[in-house]
């Protein structure tokens, strides 16, 4: 299931996700603006949510 987010929102459930059922996914991570890219807290707490025009969009995906 994908269910686009905002960023905040994007933000929030990365920090706060234990059980890691859910994907923060982002499109346009590493210049890849056809994919998603998976987002994790340690590796991505510092990234600019916020710039829309880098990162354009962010899904949470379920599994």
């Amino acid at each position: 299931m994908e269910i686009p987010i905002t960023p905040f929102l994007a933000k929030l459930i990365l920090c706060l996700n234990p059980f890691h059922r859910m994907l923060v996914m982002c499109k346009g991570y590493n210049e890849d603006y056809e994919n998603f890219t998976e987002l994790v807290w340690q590796d991505d707490k510092n990234l600019d949510f916020y710039d829309k025009v880098t990162y354009p969009e962010f899904q949470l995906w379920l599994h």
